[in-house]
């Protein structure tokens, strides 16, 4: 959950508590005195009316009014709770509402930041540097690729329109960087996607031949081996398709990347 996302989630919650105070207020400034105390006999509930812990119980056959009594008690003890969680909310949103500690650094002129090692930095600048790690990719032939608006080169033309639709969102991404899969080994993940909100990195495969049935056993078990290292399919790693009589589709890759990668 990013930081935006939080404020929203408990901003929305404050709300509702402030809902649920005011009906319990409401509620109990009409609610009977008393307390019930319930129990089943021969298959019946019973109920026992007292004030205190101290007095006699006194049958009640009055369902209503035991009902209401009963309830009382819940909103007795709701009440409290729902104010402790209002009061630390609050407490939290005031505190919280100061500038992220991730723009303390830019705040810092340039000439003083070329000396910091900065501990934390704004979603922007650590896309930036993300993207500019350097990473080890397969080997490409050179007559074999398609490039891109970015001038960068790719193996398929499925693959092109892929990294087209990423940098045209804006959406930071590496390209078959090698990534090692425990009990399986090396494998070169079609795009290793950054979502520079979240800071959460996906690996997307591109499955473009699942025609050829030795190429779909191949990726099932590369698929397995993903998610065997905690890589799971519709969380971490995405997958879309493709084969001779289903055509790439554009609309499902701009759908992906507006689910997982803004």
């Amino acid at each position: 959950m990013t930081r935006e996302e939080l404020i929203s989630y408990l901003t929305s919650r404050k709300k509702y508590l402030e809902t649920i105070i005011l009906s319990c207020q409401k509620k109990l400034e009409k609610a009977p005195e008393g307390h019930i105390l319930a129990s089943r006999c021969h298959g019946r509930t019973q109920y026992y009316f007292y004030n205190n812990y101290k007095e006699k119980r006194t049958y009640l056959s009055d369902i209503l009014l035991a009902g209401r009594l009963i309830s009382r008690d819940y909103h007795l003890k709701l009440l409290p709770s729902a104010e402790n969680e209002l009061r630390a909310i609050t407490r939290f949103l005031n505190a919280i509402s100061a500038a992220p500690i991730e723009e303390i650094y830019q705040r810092i002129p340039a000439v003083k930041r070329e000396l910091i090692e900065p501990l934390c930095v704004d979603d922007e600048t650590f896309a930036q540097q993300w993207a500019s790690e350097k990473y080890t990719a397969l080997d490409m032939q050179t007559g074999e690729e398609y490039t891109s608006n970015d001038s960068r080169h790719y193996r398929s033309k499925s693959e092109l329109l892929i990294a087209n639709a990423l940098n045209d969102a804006g959406v930071p991404f590496r390209y078959e960087c090698q990534l090692n899969l425990k009990g399986y080994g090396t494998v070169y993940p079609d795009f290793t996607v950054l979502n520079k909100r979240t800071r959460q990195v996906f690996y997307h495969e591109h499955l473009g031949m699942m025609e050829d049935s030795n190429y779909v056993f191949k990726n099932l078990q590369k698929i397995n081996a993903y998610q065997k290292n905690g890589i799971m399919q519709g969380k971490q790693l995405i997958l879309t398709y493709e084969s001779e009589n289903v055509r790439f589709d554009l609309n499902v890759i701009n759908r992906i990347i507006e689910e997982f990668y803004l």
